[in-house]
């Protein structure tokens, strides 16, 4: 979906900060501080936090409470474990997905990234099922994945695009590649982040359509109270309007 039409050629754009984990934010860590205090003493105080709507550690009524508390937007993503061949496939996914939702009170109009994964089968049509459920009960889907042209997104969402360009064109993209080695696995405090906006786009967008970029994974990790590893990933927003109008 694009949301600007800034040119690459344009005045540099700010590039906003934000975070990826799948542990919750209020995790007790073992220097006893909680994992979202632990993101801002080691990186910068973060404009957004993406967590899980569904599997282990997924979001919570808690811990919604406790990011607004800090003055943090939220984005959600969600895992299908089961086929992802047909429409009817994506539409049963996506109804409960929208049930979860509207269980955290998480409000229309807000992104939903279903993540597809590099070893992951699936193809344009169980993502349109998907999309479409969602675009009618009133939430703005979107799709997590490697945009290198090297894996199956690439191809599958190109194809939605010639195919559905109605559906496909207002999905957003959350693009995993590059990661940039400068910051995977970082555990200094000085490197926060790229100055250029440089995600992998797929066939039928342009950089500019791509809603966030991680750049660094695995970062800063600690073990929890409990002795369960944790970290975070790293990400940047180049259009404000995906944090306030498609974050809550």
């Amino acid at each position: 979906m694009l949301l600007e039409k800034t040119s690459l050629n344009d005045s540099p754009v700010r590039l906003l900060f934000g975070v990826d984990s799948k542990s919750r934010a209020d995790v007790l860590l073992q220097n006893n501080i909680d994992l979202f205090e632990w993101i801002v003493r080691n990186k910068v105080y973060p404009s957004f936090f993406v967590r899980n709507l569904n599997g282990e550690n997924c979001l919570t009524t808690e811990e919604i409470a406790f990011l607004h508390h800090k003055g943090c937007r939220i984005a959600v993503s969600c895992v299908d474990q089961g086929e992802k061949n047909t429409d009817e496939e994506g539409e049963l996914y996506a109804q409960e997905v929208v049930s979860k939702a509207i269980e955290l009170n998480i409000p229309k109009e807000t992104a939903i990234y279903l993540e597809l994964g590099e070893q992951d089968h699936f193809n344009h049509m169980y993502m349109r099922g998907f999309a479409k459920y969602l675009l009618n009960e009133g939430y703005t889907p979107g799709f997590k994945a490697n945009t290198d042209a090297k894996f199956g997104f690439d191809r599958e969402y190109s194809r939605g695009m010639r195919t559905d360009r109605d559906i496909f064109g207002k999905c957003l993209v959350w693009a995993l590649a590059p990661t940039l080695e400068d910051y995977d696995g970082i555990t200094s405090t000085h490197l926060i982040q790229p100055e250029n906006w440089k995600p992998f786009a797929p066939s039928g967008i342009t950089r500019r359509d791509i809603a966030l970029w991680r750049y660094g994974k695995d970062c800063h990790p600690i073990e929890d109270i409990q002795e369960n590893r944790t970290s975070f990933n790293l990400n940047l927003v180049r259009n404000e309007e995906i944090i306030t109008k498609k974050m809550f």
